[in-house]
């Protein structure tokens, strides 16, 4: 019995140490510890700043363009620095106007998915939306630090004689009174594409007016 008990006792001492015992890796193959990165990849360099970079709407001013970080860069102006920073788990981007003359900085009330869309004189655009349909503008007094105007709009907006920008506010079909040509029409329902209606729209930047045209035009949608 005793005898018995011995070699019972010296197997499973054994069995364990054959179990706490290393098994090599197959060849290739190394353990990866919880406190080692999994990406080892240098960071890439930043590309190099340029001058005279335009950004944002047609019309609108160049400015020099200076990257930051991965994440971030800056539009430098007259008299105005603009920087951006993105999360790249959501969408739009987080903007801070710094003002000269020792004025404090103007952190923009950002919309949903809102982005950077330029600077002409002390007005700042943002453009907003997360397709390409239905977007929304919205304009920015940079010196009195608030929202003058916003809309939703069609097409490309212009920014004209820096006190105005021109865009195409859209209509319901049945509030055209005036249908435009739209010679692209049939292409863009056979690319599965639906038809909308713009009317032509002007906000004066100085007198903060709108004027609304009798003309029309027609774009693709989604």
């Amino acid at each position: 019995m005793k005898n018995l008990f011995l070699l019972a006792t010296g197997t499973a001492l054994l069995l364990a140490f054959s179990f706490c015992k290393n098994t090599p890796l197959p060849e290739g193959q190394t353990i990866v510890s919880d406190s080692t990165p999994l990406n080892t990849e240098p960071e890439q360099p930043l590309p190099m700043g340029k001058l005279d970079t335009l950004a944002g709407f047609k019309g609108c001013e160049k400015a020099t363009w200076s990257p930051l970080t991965a994440n971030s860069e800056e539009f430098i102006y007259q008299h105005y620095i603009v920087k951006i920073t993105r999360d790249p788990k959501t969408p739009g981007e987080q903007i801070t106007v710094l003002r000269d003359a020792d004025r404090p900085n103007f952190v923009i009330p950002m919309p949903d998915a809102g982005a950077f869309k330029g600077v002409c004189k002390n007005k700042l655009f943002v453009d907003a939306g997360t397709g390409p349909d239905g977007r929304e503008l919205f304009v920015y007094d940079v010196d009195n630090m608030t929202q003058i105007y916003n809309t939703r709009y069609y097409g490309d907006p212009e920014v004209v004689n820096a006190e105005k920008i021109y865009f195409l506010m859209p209509a319901e079909e049945g509030d055209v009174t005036r249908k435009p040509d739209c010679p692209e029409k049939e292409e863009w329902l056979k690319d599965g594409l639906r038809v909308g209606y713009g009317q032509r729209c002007i906000f004066n930047f100085t007198v903060r007016s709108l004027t609304r045209k009798s003309e029309w035009a027609c774009v693709p949608l989604q």
